[in-house]
């Protein structure tokens, strides 16, 4: 009688409990979030998500956002929920397209859906933008590769009232989203 297999679905489950709440060593470069959050979401564990098709790569809470569907320029995790989400994406400049120009296409498509800009920020390859689309939250955070041949950017969406929630979570993932 020849060897028996184990079942699949008992080893993915016993790999789900050996794994379940505990970060990867790819977690480790992962930012801490405030004192405050410590106290009511100290349990969230990070993970960098990295794509060879990416020029960027972010933190995020896995357990927060566990469905992943690949996007035409990249990925969009959903919340279990399906309430929140973020997207991770990157497209090819142009040798000419400054972050400038690149933050202005931005707020034209924003204010084209009649979305506010409550907040803006640039530097020298980077811009943020937040504010509000009807009763959601959204943040972007784009960035420009060293060589200046790639836009990647961070976009996030939440539900209004579920902003104590995931403020944290966003300021997180913002400061470890990293352009290659």
């Amino acid at each position: 009688m020849g060897r028996q297999r184990p079942n699949a679905l008992l080893v993915l489950t016993f790999l789900a409990i050996l794994t379940a709440g505990a970060p990867s060593p790819r977690a480790a470069d992962c930012p801490a979030g405030s004192n405050d959050y410590k106290t009511y979401q100290g349990d969230l564990a990070f993970e960098r998500f990295s794509h060879q098709s990416l020029g960027a790569n972010v933190c995020y809470p896995i357990r927060v956002f566990p469905v992943m569907n690949p996007t035409a320029g990249g990925f969009r995790f959903t919340s279990d929920d399906g309430l929140s989400w973020f997207s991770v994406s990157s497209a090819a400049l142009s040798q000419e397209t400054s972050i400038r120009d690149v933050m202005d296409r931005a707020k034209r498509n924003l204010l084209a859906k009649a979305a506010s800009i409550t907040y803006e920020r640039s530097k020298e390859n980077w811009f943020v933008l937040s504010g509000h689309d009807g009763d959601r939250i959204y943040y972007q955070r784009t960035a420009i590769s060293s060589a200046s041949s790639e836009a990647s950017t961070l976009f996030i969406d939440i539900p209004t009232e579920q902003k104590p929630f995931y403020q944290d979570i966003i300021a997180r993932m913002s400061w470890s989203f990293r352009p290659r």
